[in-house]
């Protein structure tokens, strides 16, 4: 890494650029290098930068040859050796190798050590650990894709091949194994001083629990006065557990705070009296399980609690709660005020003694303040409600490991199903909690490798196998509509959504091409016809850009129909539209769930892999490789042509046969019902006032006895086992060519 000059070549890589990470960490690093050894920078690339540290860079290179500039990539281009997308890879092999040093490291260790309840707190931190998110730029993943485009940089830059790469990252716990890891891609890290203050973050480190009742009880008495506020203090006549008390009182049932209540969180379906499109209810629609036992949780800012929903719920006679007053537009909306418990301490240490520990114990140590704060929020909102029964989908961070401790206090039950088709484990997919509804032994298995700890795992079935009949004479419909326009033969096409920044995700421009080719096939060959479901219709055209003129010349031949409507995600499910065409495509391998629904419903089903996960896919490795997935339109089309000139004589085109039962062991549609049906027996065992490990035993061996022993499972501690008192040996199905535990490659 010399030149002629005998000088050490260095390519200067920085995630933030600002005054501060300039004067304080790459000044003095260049400095330092001067002085050890002749040193060469050859570029200085990064990756945001602030308008003036920008300046104060561009003044320090003054009289050098080299100028800061940004570094430009886009996610999709990030690859791997295989081809695979390496933002894919990290999320399902990279972040569990360093996880596993992190977990087996001093600090998480002796944070563990001190952690002597039995609680789900060692699965909370592990999955703080991996949580990612776009905008969090001290993420362990984030640094990872970095240290990636890095590596891709030099790859491409044959100019970059004979300099040394330094990655300069804000710093962030656990750099130690960040800087192993980018060693291990031809990358030295450096961790960057870089001034970041974040007012919210310092209010909550100081004001710890006490700052959600502030916030509580100020937005309460913004919103109905300092009169009621007194009210509800001192005699709490207007809070929702004390109308459920009396409403039961009224029907003969248990005073007090009401009875039991199932809490079901809103992710922005209701669709209650439509069982055919996607509703967060939708186990309730296809069993017995009481409305008058549902309290409904809005806490979606940008989708509130509106008249619309609000009389929707009271049509069907359930209840509903905003966490916040952001969350709801009618003013007699129950909005939950919170009231700290006063046996729940600041866990955060005195800031002399938190200055004491290093990054890593003080990163633990504000989780763990985070635990215990949401801890004390979520055991005050079950009591309050009278809450033995939570239920949601979603697992991605730490947050239902809280709320599932906070309810098994108070002797309840948190639920978890799922809603995605998955095919390895991942870090942040993790489950901790006491039942799972997962789709199939293939699943279990996944979860086991994924390290989840879950009491009880019940197999139901694909959960919206129930909407494929109810779908059908729409789906009719569309299609007559379509043939009526001249279409003969009809593909359906759906999406996994892009976002703006390319560079965090495949972006508009990716997504683009699909649409184009298709749009474009349909305006040239008047035979055809097209159903488009978008993952998100309301934000599609705009993301279209250029290509919403093609979608709208489309829609004027009357050969193309786009589903729409859903706030957040469409409410219409991917069988809508499969059943109103002869072939499916999903441009998704990577995030099959779509296609996995369309192949269950009966319907020829074809995928494109513009990700190259193909390489590692299962579903690749099982289905007829070249008639089912493809690595580029053209040969899609070549082979989708060659089927549709002589039907038959392409085998195994889009046939998924080898794989439903993989998937789902039923295929009968009653996957909603039977998980609506344990949900029921749950809670007539704590209406019946059983004990909590009594309750979920008797709906354990019922459920049993009516779908078969192997159906239901622990796992826990990397293994699977048959329930205490099941007497057969559960054996995992299928599951046999699962790797995720192994390395990458």
């Amino acid at each position: 890494m010399r030149n002629a000059d005998n000088k050490t070549q260095e390519t200067l890589f920085i995630e933030r650029l600002t005054i501060f990470s300039w004067l304080f960490t790459i000044v003095p690093y260049l400095f330092r290098g001067l002085i050890r050894r002749p040193l060469k920078v050859c570029k200085v690339y990064f990756i945001d930068a602030s308008c003036p540290g920008l300046l104060v860079a561009k003044l320090g290179l003054l009289f050098s040859s080299t100028k800061p500039e940004k570094l430009n990539y886009r996610l999709i281009d990030i690859r791997d050796e295989k081809g695979v997308l390496v933002r894919e890879r990290i999320v399902y092999f990279d972040l569990f190798e360093i996880l596993k040093k992190i977990l087996s490291g001093v600090s998480f260790r002796k944070i563990l050590s001190e952690n002597k309840s039995k609680n789900r707190i060692p699965t909370f931190l592990s999955k703080q650990v991996t949580s990612y998110s776009t905008y969090l730029n001290s993420s362990v993943w984030c640094a990872q894709f970095l240290v990636q485009v890095v590596h891709w940089k030099v790859k491409k830059d044959a100019s970059l091949a004979a300099a040394r790469s330094v990655l300069f990252l804000d710093k962030r716990p656990w750099f130690g194994q960040i800087k192993e890891y980018a060693y291990s891609y031809g990358v030295n890290a450096v961790e960057t001083i870089n001034l970041r203050f974040s007012l919210k973050s310092f209010v909550i480190t100081l004001a710890g629990d006490k700052l959600k009742s502030l916030q509580g009880k100020y937005f309460y008495i913004k919103r109905k006065g300092i009169l009621n506020f007194l009210k509800y203090l001192f005699f709490g006549k207007h809070s929702l557990s004390g109308r459920l008390a009396k409403q039961d009182t009224a029907k003969g049932n248990v005073s007090g705070a009401g009875n039991p209540k199932l809490v079901v969180q809103y992710y922005g379906h209701l669709n209650l009296g439509n069982p055919q499109l996607h509703s967060d209810l939708f186990f309730w629609q296809q069993s017995k399980f009481s409305a008058e036992d549902i309290l409904i949780m809005f806490n979606v800012a940008r989708d509130k609690l509106d008249r619309e929903k609000w009389q929707e719920i009271k049509k069907y006679g359930m209840n509903a709660v905003a966490l916040s007053p952001r969350d709801t537009v009618i003013p007699e909306a129950e909005v939950f005020c919170h009231w700290p418990s006063k046996a729940v301490s600041d866990f955060f240490p005195s800031p002399v003694e938190f200055s004491k520990k290093t990054v890593e114990e003080r990163w633990l140590r504000r989780q763990l303040s985070y635990y215990h704060m949401q801890y004390n929020y979520w055991f005050d909102f079950f009591s309050r409600y009278n809450v033995k029964l939570y239920l949601t989908w979603f697992r991605y961070n730490g947050l239902h490991c809280v709320m599932a401790d906070a309810l098994g206090a108070l002797g309840g039950v948190t639920a978890i199903y799922q809603r995605a088709f998955e095919e390895f484990p991942a870090a942040t997919s993790t489950i901790d909690a006491d039942i799972n509804f997962g789709f199939s032994y293939n699943n279990a298995e996944i979860e086991r490798q994924a390290g989840s700890n879950i009491s009880y795992y019940i197999i139901t079935g694909y959960l919206g196998g129930h909407r494929f009949p109810l779908v059908r004479k729409q789906a009719a419909e569309i299609r007559k509509s379509l043939q009526e326009n001249g279409a003969k033969h009809i593909i359906a096409f759906s999406d996994e959504n892009s976002a703006d920044d390319s560079r965090w995700h495949t972006g508009h421009e990716f997504m683009r091409v699909n649409y184009h080719f298709l749009l474009e096939k349909l305006l040239s060959e008047p035979w055809l016809g097209i159903v488009i479901k978008p993952k998100v219709s309301a934000t599609l055209r705009c993301r279209l850009g250029p290509v919403a003129d093609l979608l709208k010349q489309a829609e004027n031949t009357g050969r193309c129909f786009v589903f729409e409507g859903g706030a957040m995600h469409d409410s219409y499910p991917p069988a809508a539209a499969a059943l109103a065409s002869d072939i499916v495509i999903h441009g998704h391998l990577a995030g099959a769930t779509a296609a996995v629904e369309a192949a269950l419903a009966g319907v020829p089903t074809l995928i494109m892999d513009r990700e190259g996960w193909r390489s590692i896919s299962l579903l690749y490795n099982k289905l007829d490789k070249n008639q089912v997935i493809f690595s580029d339109w053209h040969s899609l089309w070549s082979v989708y042509r060659d089927n549709l000139k002589n039907p038959g004589s392409v085998n195994g085109f889009g046939d998924w046969s080898p794989v439903l039962e993989d998937i789902d062991p039923f295929r009968d549609g009653k996957a909603a019902e039977r998980m609506g049906s344990y949900l029921k027996w749950i809670m007539d065992g704590f209406k019946a006032k059983l004990a909590r490990e009594k309750v979920l035993a008797l709906a354990a061996e019922r459920y049993a006895d009516t779908w078969g022993r192997d159906k239901i499972m622990e796992i826990s501690n990397g293994s699977i086992k048959p329930l205490r008192g099941f007497e057969q040996k559960i054996t995992i199905k299928h599951a046999s060519s699962f790797k995720g535990e192994e390395s990458y490659g």
